[in-house]
């Protein structure tokens, strides 16, 4: 069965294989595998349209913390653009899938997993940033924007969504007695 990838939360690989991925129906309340929906690439273009807003907010207006602040809000209004572009544009290909024993453990663990990352590049982003801004330098600027998109890239993958809903189905699948 079809579905458009909008409908659908993305809980993540099947199995550990990146090219199944396990998606969630709020509206059924249901999972289904299909084959993974690749992420857009949009490091290139945002990285470089940062570094040139950065530069250039740095040389026309308030030197320090705006062209910095700027430049990492392009990346978040890129990526954001993309992301929504990927679902509206997305068609699945799906099939039911069936809740194997220990999957709402393995999730919660993963979940934990993620939202410890999530932080973590947060953390090295805000290190870096003001690495930068103490010390200068591309480098420290480039990896500072690296950590940053991915920090937006696991904000945007929806683990706030999945966690809800993996509350969600846990409890009804509980109360079905499964």
């Amino acid at each position: 069965m079809k579905q458009q990838l909008k409908e659908l939360v993305e809980f993540g690989s099947k199995d550990k294989d990146l090219e199944q991925t396990i998606f969630y129906s709020p509206k059924g309340n249901t999972l289904f595998v299909g084959s993974s929906v690749p992420f857009p690439v949009m490091f290139v273009p945002s990285a470089g349209i940062s570094d040139g807003v950065y530069l250039l907010a740095e040389r026309f207006t308030f030197h320090g913390y705006f062209p910095l602040a700027l430049s990492f809000l392009i990346v978040f209004v890129i990526a954001k653009i993309q992301f929504k572009r990927r679902k509206e544009t997305a068609v699945v290909d799906v099939v039911p899938y069936e809740i194997p024993p220990h999957y709402f453990t393995t999730q919660k663990s993963n979940g934990r997993k993620t939202y410890l990352i999530i932080l973590f590049f947060g953390v090295i982003t805000l290190i870096l940033s003001f690495l930068f801004l103490s010390f200068g330098g591309f480098l420290l600027l480039f990896l500072a924007f690296t950590m940053w998109y991915f920090f937006i890239l696991l904000i945007l993958s929806g683990q706030f969504k999945k966690s809800k809903y993996l509350k969600i189905l846990e409890r009804s699948w509980k109360e079905n007695g499964e």
